[in-house]
């Protein structure tokens, strides 16, 4: 009965699918960099079956590997951790060898977020032993991976974590994914770092207690607002903050900032109300893909292609013929992640 539910596939749809998988099977290697996003957010048995055959993790293109890694992830099939636990495996064993090359660094880390987007017992297994791994990128990125999954396990190590971390992107990895897990027992290290002299770590903290429901917090965020000058940019990151809430004030204050053309704000604003995965940040970035700033235009295309929707797609088809190359090509880059490919 369950799958009587499930939103009916249009006959259009299967055959438009079909046709990706075709051209992803016999295209050359650029073709598939390309159609692999598409395949994956398809969220179907048989474009994961593509990507599965098509993984190799010891004789594939690295720059391919790295984009069906990625397209597994998205599809959220849990018959693809397998081999993405195989592929994982083959590296560690590698790191035995010899001292990886940067692209398969970069590829570890892919896996690992790939893995945390799919879960289950074995994953969980992998990210928290890679809390102790060489490379902080990795470990970084087990960090966010956990907090993903809420695994409520790991809240013991990630505040030993956040003890022995100086501030920076690991610090807000750890401190983001105490908000997400929701563990009372991180309150008392995350009031401590309300008292940071650190105004990011402050406003770190003051999101993740929000988070775990500290209703006073977001009036602490709300405070930022207004008392950065700017250069910091904590401002911006509390305005980020607020809008992952679903606060007004947030999305209206990177709106605002995204209108500027000092400070070299409008960009990161633009970044952030794409990151914030707000639907309501789609109008004010529709509206600002009309901007003379290229540079904008091409965070705007980026963003767009997170946050996706009709009006998202209708501003990224216009945005195909922008006159800059490099807005064109994120445009281009942001329909085929959202499936669309003509």
């Amino acid at each position: 009965m369950a799958c009587l539910l499930l939103p009916p596939v249009s006959a259009s749809a299967r055959t438009r699918l079909k046709d990706i998988i075709r051209r992803f099977e016999g295209g050359k290697l650029e073709d598939r960099l390309r159609l692999a996003p598409a395949l994956g957010n398809a969220k179907e048995k048989k474009a994961v079956d593509a990507l599965l055959s098509a993984l190799d993790i010891k004789r594939g293109n690295p720059r391919e590997t790295t984009a069906i890694v990625d397209a597994l992830g998205r599809a959220g099939d849990p018959r693809a951790v397998e081999s993405l636990v195989g592929a994982w495996d083959y590296l560690r064993s590698m790191i035995l060898q010899m001292e990886l090359p940067g692209h398969l660094q970069v590829l570890r880390w892919k896996i690992l977020e790939a893995l945390s987007r799919l879960g289950g017992e074995s994953v969980v297994r992998i990210l928290s032993e890679s809390l102790n791994d060489k490379d902080p990128r990795v470990v970084e990125e087990a960090v966010r991976g956990l907090g993903r999954l809420e695994v409520k396990a790991a809240v013991p190590a990630l505040q030993e974590l956040a003890r022995g971390a100086a501030s920076g992107d690991l610090t807000q990895a750890v401190i983001e994914a105490l908000g997400e897990i929701g563990d009372k027992r991180a309150v008392s290290m995350l009031e401590q770092a309300l008292k940071s002299s650190d105004k990011f770590v402050e406003v770190e903290a003051a999101f993740a207690l929000a988070r775990l429901g500290r209703k006073d917090m977001v009036g602490k965020l709300s405070d930022h607002l207004k008392s950065d000058p700017g250069t910091e940019k904590v401002g911006l990151l509390a305005a980020y903050y607020l809008a992952k809430l679903d606060r007004a004030a947030g999305l209206e204050h990177l709106v605002g900032l995204m209108k500027r053309t000092d400070g070299g704000c409008a960009v990161l604003a633009a970044e952030a109300l794409g990151k914030s995965e707000n639907p309501r940040a789609v109008l004010p970035l529709v509206e600002a893909a009309k901007s003379e700033d290229s540079s904008l235009r091409l965070s705007v295309a980026r963003s767009l292609g997170r946050l996706g929707g009709t009006r998202a797609l209708s501003a990224l088809k216009q945005l195909r013929n922008d006159p800059n190359p490099g807005v064109r090509n994120a445009a281009f880059a942001a329909l085929a992640d959202l499936g669309e490919l003509e």
